[in-house]
């Protein structure tokens, strides 16, 4: 699909344009449905807000967004070398409590693993590499 093209940008807040552009553009040559494109849209939010947010404590550090054809699923990657953490080992956050009595933070990744039909986290070498498939059937 995208032939090895892969986006590296600042893992900051300001990169969200061009990441979502370049989701989109990747999404539309692989002919995705536009419901599929909006839940791209609101994933690639949550996943570089996560990175830009919380894995480089010291700022400075990069992104790698890719999008991948497997068999009958697109499939998001997102690549940072910042603070090794895998967001699917927490769990998920108590809706059912009130404002006052939740925990923070964990609403952005249950909002991902709710939209994504397949999501997967792995440490490779010193990258954090997040994977959030969608089917395109």
């Amino acid at each position: 699909m995208n032939a090895g093209v892969t986006l590296r940008i600042p893992a900051t807040l300001e990169s969200l344009g061009l990441a979502r552009d370049f989701v989109r553009e990747q999404a539309a040559r692989a002919g995705l449905d536009p419901d599929l494109c909006g839940r791209l849209d609101l994933v690639v939010e949550e996943l570089l807000v996560n990175v830009g947010s919380y894995a480089y404590p010291e700022g400075g550090g990069d992104l790698e967004v890719d999008c991948v054809l497997e068999a009958d699923q697109f499939c998001l990657v997102l690549r940072d070398w910042g603070v090794a953490f895998d967001p699917l080992a927490t769990d998920a956050p108590d809706l059912d409590a009130g404002l006052d009595e939740r925990e923070p933070g964990g609403l952005g990744i249950f909002l991902v693993r709710e939209l994504a039909d397949r999501c997967a986290y792995r440490r490779v070498g010193e990258a954090n590499e997040f994977r959030a498939c969608f089917s395109r059937v």
